[in-house]
């Protein structure tokens, strides 16, 4: 039956005012040209790169195609879970692809839907979802970010979860499963330094996993590089030692690891064990800016850049030995990281993940994976 006149009246018409007074007390709204990121500014994860592009490509059509799909129960799952250390590019990357292909975000803070009132997380949850897939039927495709996942995500069967939490999981799959059902142009994407904490439900929800490491020393010489090329374009000095020392450690390190492959028959990582940098410290006595930021994230660079510009703008220098102090200074997430794993310890959260150490700092191993 044909609505009436007054029905399509009432309808809701989901400007960006109204968007940004209703779901925005969930969180923050970024309408693309509010977003400053770009995609090439979160540097490496190029196989990310390329599955993203496809998923927002399928996400903007993904009303020409719904129907059909879900008439052969093809209806592609729109649920991305990125899970890592912290600074590693996960709600930077995402928002850098909202912006290229032109599509509102929402990135959703926990503290935003965990309430100590019985009943209202469950409420909050189901609200900010259900508000999202009614913006995405009216305005097409919209992002839903939920940082920090793992605080409505826990798992199950820990015993220190209370009734309340047990809920919100149970409510949360539910909710996303009737909205892949709908078939709703709605992409729900969910961040998380703690992916050990997950329920096991959750992580089978979400059609893609991908996981954000340290950069390794490749990727790491790439970063600082774009950083003093940022530098140089705010028409400040750089000590022409600080490209050509990292040019140099560069290649000591890339002979290290050749010789560490030819040697053991294998690849070996720098984030495996202590062997990498063992063998490295034998060839070199002093520690350049590549084995400092073992265990830094592409933020933590950027902060210790920031603190290093503080001097510089006064004496019109980057300095070789201003950058690497005001790296130091800074500190590396896996410091961080550490901290938080014997914390989940002690709350008898087992912690999966292979670490070794390097002057007293455990680091997660293995190179990056998708």
């Amino acid at each position: 039956m044909p609505k009436s006149n007054d029905e399509k009246e009432d309808k809701l018409i989901y400007t960006d005012d109204i968007i940004k007074e209703r779901i925005g007390k969930y969180g923050a709204i970024y309408f693309p040209s509010d977003i400053k990121e770009s995609i090439d500014d979160i540097l490496g994860n190029e196989i990310k790169k390329e599955i993203l592009d496809d998923f927002f490509k399928a996400l903007k059509k993904y009303n020409e195609f719904t129907e059909n799909l879900k008439n052969t129960k093809l209806a592609p799952n729109l649920t991305v879970l990125l899970y890592g250390p912290p600074g590693t590019g996960k709600t930077s990357l995402t928002r850098g692809f909202a912006k290229k292909f032109n599509i509102p975000i929402c990135v959703v803070e926990s503290d935003r839907l965990v309430s100590p009132l019985l009943g209202d997380t469950i409420k909050n949850i189901r609200g900010v979802v259900e508000l999202a897939a009614e913006i995405s039927k009216d305005r097409g495709a919209f992002v839903l970010f939920f940082d920090e996942i793992d605080a409505i995500g826990s798992e199950r069967s820990n015993i220190h979860e209370v009734g309340e939490i047990k809920r919100a999981v149970i409510s949360f799959l539910q909710v996303i499963d009737r909205i892949n059902y709908e078939g709703v142009p709605l992409a729900i994407f969910g961040a998380t330094n703690h992916q050990h904490q997950l329920d096991s439900a959750i992580w089978r929800r979400f059609t893609f996993h991908f996981k954000f490491d340290f950069p390794d020393f490749h990727l790491r010489k790439k970063i600082i590089e774009s950083f003093i090329s940022k530098v140089k374009n705010a028409k400040i000095g750089v000590d022409d030692s600080i490209n050509s020392n990292l040019a140099i450690e560069y290649k000591e390190v890339q002979k290290v690891s050749k010789e560490l492959q030819a040697k053991l028959g294998r690849f070996v990582s720098e984030f495996e064990n202590g062997l990498f940098w063992q063998e490295y410290r034998k060839k070199s006595k002093s520690t350049g800016l590549l084995e400092l930021t073992i265990g830094y994230s592409g933020s933590d660079i950027e902060r210790g850049t920031r603190v290093a510009l503080l001097k510089s703008i006064n004496t019109g220098l980057l300095t070789y030995d201003n950058f690497y102090n005001s790296l130091k200074l800074v500190g590396g997430t896996a410091i961080h990281v550490e901290r938080q794993d014997i914390l989940s310890a002690s709350k008898q959260i087992p912690n999966r993940s292979k670490t070794y150490t390097k002057n007293n700092r455990k680091l997660p191993s293995g190179p990056p994976e998708i």
